[in-house]
């Protein structure tokens, strides 16, 4: 039986085709916390994380510890990394800024929905997430915050 992980990374591979994104699928379980995707398109290099979110709410996202604490150090670090989840009941895909791995986890301390920086309905507007992801790096200089949220939680 395929993934559910896996139709979403088809899905994706060849709805970015056009775009000539190159990526690098990863088996993680090697190494815990590295998301399932490194991709990169004209010079940009970005990690993205797969997710199916199958409850009807999407409340927040089942990101594992190892997945949060990689995922908040490496954009302490101003690397790019991104949450992209499915959501069927919703018909649409979602993605979030690692740097918000703790605030989207299951360890989440607000009520209600979670807003995603960047949200497409079916038919899924692949080159619009790729567009956005590449119009929104991180700032090259880190808030004393954020270097105090990657200290506390490693």
């Amino acid at each position: 039986m395929i993934k559910p992980e896996s139709k979403l990374w088809r899905k994706l591979k060849e709805g970015t085709r056009e775009q000539d994104v190159f990526w690098t699928r990863l088996e993680s379980w090697a190494t815990p916390g590295i998301p399932d995707l490194h991709g990169i398109v004209d010079g940009y290099p970005f990690w993205l994380e797969l997710k199916l979110h199958k409850l009807k709410s999407l409340n927040y996202i089942n990101l594992s510890p190892h997945q949060i604490a990689w995922q908040i150090r490496y954009s302490g670090e101003n690397g790019c990394v991104w949450n992209l989840v499915e959501h069927p009941s919703s018909t649409t895909i979602n993605i979030f800024r690692g740097e918000r791995a703790i605030e989207i986890g299951p360890k989440r301390k607000r009520e209600g929905p979670l807003i995603p920086d960047w949200s497409s309905c079916a038919p899924y507007d692949w080159k619009g997430m790729i567009a956005y992801i590449v119009s929104h790096p991180l700032p090259k200089k880190r808030d004393q915050k954020m270097r105090e949220i990657v200290s506390t939680h490693l």
